[in-house]
Formats: C-alpha cells, structure tokens, sequence
C-alpha cells in the first residue's frame, strides 16, 4: 500500500470488458479458453525509480513489479467487495480468536527459479529485510510494526505463523500482500540468518552498527535494476530495462502456478512492454497509431477528444474505473535549510484561498473528478468527513490573512515580506511538479499568477521522476504538486502522517503532526471497530483541514483506453485499474510474438 494520484463518483464498480463486439469489429473471434502468446505492450510516463522489492515507493514501479514477485494472498479485482484470495498461500489463514496469530500454509506447487520449494523461511527472510533499520524501505515499514515473530513448522516448512504483538487494523493485508523474497538471491551469504525476527524488533539499534547487518543492507539496497537482482516467484522475468525507452518483462517458459486456476495465476501474454513516452501528446499519437496496447492516467482534455473519435474506438475500449485516490499541493511545514514560508497556517490557508478548484475540475479535468477537503478517500465514504466546506477561492481573504501573518511589501517591490531572527525575507517559494504531467503544471501555472497577485513570487521547477521523488523525500523543497493513491483497505496514516515518518525518511515529505496527532493515528491503527474507526477517521480530517499542510485538489476517475483484441481486460478501482498479466488474446487476433516485432516508438 503506496503512494501516487486520483477517483470520481462513490459507486465501487467494476467494468469488464467482455467479447461483445459490434459486427463491423476486426476483432471478433470464436475462441472462448484462453490461451498464452502475444505482448501487451503499455505506457508509462517515466522510469521507476527503482525495482527493488522492497525499496520503490512509485505507484509505476510497484505495477510492475506485482508481476514479478508473489505474495501470499491477493485481492480478486473483478468482485466490487475486494475480498483476498490465496495466492503463494494454500488457503485464506486460520486467524487466532484475539487476532494476534496467523497461520498460513503455501502451496506445495509454489517453488522458486532454482527449483527450490517457496517456505515459511522465506516469509521470515522477508520480514526481515522489511525491519532491517538499514535497508531504504522507510515507507513500509510502518506496515509491519506489529508483526512480532515468524514461527515455522519444523516438521513442515510450508506451514508457519505469524505472530504479532498489538492488534492492527491492516493485519491480514500486510502480512498477505507483502513480497515474499527469495533468500539466496538477496542473501546469498545468510547474513541475516543469525538473527531472530524478535531481535530486529527489540535490538534496533544495536543492530544498526552490526557489520553483517549493514553488510546485508548496502549490498540489498544496490539491487535495483539489473534483471539478476530483480528476481521472484512470479510468472514474469525482467527481460531488458533500457532508461528512457522501455522495461519488457518475459512470461517464464515453465513456472509453478501453470497448474492452477484463480485469478491470482492468471498470466497469458508472452511479454509485458512498458514503454516510457514521458511527453503525454507522443504518448497520444502513438496511441492512436496503435503503438500502445493500453495507455492510463491519459489527459482528460484528450480522453473527452478520444471519446468523440469513432474511428479510434474501433480499436480501443476506454473505461473510467473509480480509484481510491487523490491530488494535493504539499508545504514544508518543517523547513531545513529553506526559508520559513509555510510553517504559520494562515500562510497555507492562503495560499488554499488562491486556487479556483472548481474552475481546474472543469477546464483541466473536464469534469471527471470531484473536490475533496482532506486526507481520506472519498470512496471510503464512512471515513470521509463530507461536513467540512471546501476552502473557496477568495483571493482577498487570502491577502487578509498575509497580513496577520505579518507578511507586508515594505519595498514596493509587489513583493511581500517579513523580518524573521533578525533578516528580512521575501515571501517567495518554488513549487515543484514532474516532467510530463501536463495538468500538474498547468497548476503550478495558475497557483504562480494567482499568487504573484497577492505578493508571493513562485518559481515553477520541473523535475524527472527519480529527482523529484529524491528532493520531495529529502524535504528538500518549498511545495510540490503531488498526489496518494491508495486501495480498498482502510487508511493506515501512518506513513504519510506520524512525525516518525517525517524523521525516519518516510512519506510525511511536509512534517505535519505533533505527539497529539502521532497518539491519534495509533488509536485508529488499533481499533478493529469499523464504526468506531470512522469516527477517528472523521475527527482527523478535520485536524488536517484546520491545518492544511496540503492544498486539497481532487479526487478523478482513472481514464484508460484498452486495446480491443484482449480479452479478460476488465478494469476495477483497484488499482492500477487493469491487470495485462490476465489479458488473453484468440489465436487469429494475436499481433507480436516469434514471427513479428513490437513496433518501435
């Protein structure tokens, strides 16, 4: 459960694709069972970051890598109440009645590359490279506080369970949708064999100077990319990761889960292609050149055009599957080494009063999102405090409050300014956005004329993907135009939100909180009561309205057009929103593969 941006309407639906085409479809077949062959060939609008199973917190990275890792449980898509299903696990685990131990047996068909059977050793390797203070997973290790121990079946290896050591509103999701790693690709010297799971839990800091542990994580943290270090008990290999243009990832010749039926072994087309077009009018062209066998997240101004294109739908579905998502500008409430601007709330509830929400949904969404106030998604609508008024767009109130907050143009320059310890400082900021997101700086755009208005002076700094996440992690950065995207589960906020994850290099990029809120969020962790949770929910958003350490945006609906010779392609609000390893094409209908080649950019 990681970050990235957006949803729409508060119905959870799920739309499948079906065989039903017009009569006039090129695309029509009488193949009814599925059959392996072709590629699916996808856009992405940057390079990950990283692939490390641990390590990549981007949305695009964590979408391909669920396709080479396994992980005990999955959640089945096509059924709008998201329930898990078995995946590297045998069976759902039998949940002790204080819900503090889960027992789970893997199938005895799952084995790794090596041949060697995927056990309860394995799940604790994993779980402990998570809890490795060394290793860069800062964001998701919040997901695993509460797991204590790992106690495998010596008598049967496959069986085991997990032991945890407070109640977690998450349990069955972290424990079942973490990647289960393969030890002797990612310790090959059993460096961490030594070690207990109980230790890593109660001797943190002493282990942060041991030199097998450190050993471990240097050597763990520079396997990112090369496709011996990418490596799991997934269908998929990666294949070839070329910067810039593409990752291909290669359905494996024979693997474990062929023998199985469910929707957690579905993986059919012979290679996945991502294609990396960070400039979203090639992306479109490419598109429309059918290039690009499935294209998400596509501008809305040109999804309304594609919508009106009878021609272009006769290729492609397009489909607008909600999301559990959201947009936001952050500001460094906790500045190190940058100017104070946004530490004082009346500062960032002006800056809040100078964006025209309504008027960006209707001229850069089109239509297709809906405001939102605060932290929770909408489509959690118990959670979601609906009571709270957006913050209207009210550029002299938002001088107003520059005034109280002592920021004045005592130069006459048009810019404001204020005297802190001693020095005057401008009332000047940079907003950074990533390069290729046309609409997110279109918002910087108007964020910078509105507030030149009222004395501010922006700079706008586009960055590529991998900086922009480095200084926005780093809090190397004044504001920043960004966005969360999350799944069905109830929000655990403390990756985003607690202090420690501010201090320990985890996603609360803005420094929000104090002991108070930090107390809250552990309540709402802990609570098993869904009503009782909401509750919490509810009062915490509105903490965070009152303080707007975000300027709130909007909550889209997902925009995907989707090659019509697929078949299988159903999209659901779980994201990303499709699922290619699923996708099937009939015999007739298959386009690349031994005897031709995917068409080049």
């Amino acid at each position: 459960m990681r970050p990235y941006p957006l949803l729409l309407v508060l119905v959870v639906g799920l739309s499948c694709s079906g065989g039903r085409e017009k009569e006039a479809s090129p695309y029509v077949s009488d193949q009814t069972q599925p059959t392996r062959g072709d590629w699916v060939i996808l856009h992405t609008l940057s390079d990950p970051e990283n692939l490390n199973p641990t390590n990549a917190t981007s949305a695009d990275a964590q979408y391909i890598q669920s396709n080479i890792f396994f992980t005990l449980l999955t959640v089945d898509p096509r059924d709008s109440t998201y329930p898990y299903v078995p995946a590297l696990a045998a069976s759902l685990p039998e949940i002790s009645p204080d819900g503090m131990r889960y027992t789970f047996e893997i199938h005895p068909a799952a084995k790794w590359d090596n041949g060697d059977p995927v056990t309860g050793y394995d799940v604790e390797f994993s779980f402990k490279v998570i809890k490795n203070p060394l290793v860069d997973c800062a964001p998701l290790r919040p997901y695993y506080e509460f797991v204590e121990d790992v106690s495998v079946d010596p008598k049967n290896p496959r069986r085991f369970t997990v032991i945890t050591n407070q109640k977690y509103m998450l349990a069955l999701s972290s424990i079942g949708t973490a990647f289960i790693l393969p030890r002797y690709v990612y310790d090959p010297e059993n460096l961490l064999a030594k070690y207990s799971l109980r230790q890593f839990n109660r001797e943190v800091e002493k282990l942060r100077s041991d030199p097998n542990v450190r050993r471990f994580a240097e050597r763990y943290n520079a396997m990112q990319r090369e496709p011996q270090h990418i490596v799991g008990c997934g269908p998929y290999q990666l294949e070839e990761w070329v910067t810039g243009q593409q990752i291909v990832l290669r359905r494996k010749l024979t693997w474990w889960g062929d023998t199985l039926s469910g929707v957690a072994y579905e993986a059919y087309p012979e290679k996945l292609v991502y294609r990396v077009i960070n400039d979203p009018n090639t992306a479109i062209t490419n598109l429309k050149a059918q290039k690009l066998d499935v294209m998400n997240g596509i501008p809305a101004k040109d999804f309304v055009e594609l919508r009106k294109n009878s021609g272009f739908q006769v290729h492609y579905r397009l489909e607008t599957p909600p999301m559990f998502a959201y947009t936001y500008i952050g500001l460094n409430m906790r500045p190190q080494g940058r100017p104070p601007i946004f530490t004082d709330r009346r500062v960032r509830r002006a800056l809040a009063h100078l964006l025209d929400v309504d008027m960006l949904i209707r001229k850069l969404s089109y239509g297709l999102a809906q405001r939102i106030t605060g932290p929770l998604y909408p489509m959690h609508r118990g959670a979601y405090n609906d009571t709270l008024p957006p913050i209207p767009y009210e550029p002299q109130k938002a001088a107003q409050l520059l005034d109280e907050a002592g920021w004045k143009d005592t130069d006459g320059d048009g810019v404001r300014d204020k005297v802190i310890e001693g020095k005057k400082v401008p009332l000047e900021f940079e907003i950074l956005t990533n390069a290729g997101n046309e609409v997110r700086l279109q918002v910087a755009q108007i964020l910078k004329q509105e507030a030149e208005k009222v004395g501010f002076r922006v700079r706008i700094s586009t960055l590529e993907w991998a900086v922009f996440l480095e200084r926005t992690k780093k809090h190397d950065f004044d504001a920043y135009i960004g966005g969360w995207v999350g799944s069905h589960n109830p929000q655990d906020l403390k990756q985003i939100w607690h202090t420690r994850s501010w201090a320990e290099s985890g996603s609360n990029y803005v420094g929000f909180g104090n002991e108070e809120t930090d107390r809250f969020i552990e309540t709402i962790r802990q609570e098993l009561d869904s009503q009782k949770r909401d509750s919490l929910y509810r009062i915490f958003h509105r903490i965070v309205y009152e303080e707007q350490p975000y300027i709130f945006l909007t909550a889209p609906l997902e925009r995907i057009a989707i090659h019509r010779r697929f078949r299988n392609a159903y999209v659901s609000a779980i994201r990303p929103g499709f699922f290619p390893a699923g996708f099937w094409t009939p015999k007739n209908l298959i386009r690349y593969g031994k005897t031709s080649a995917a068409p080049t950019p």
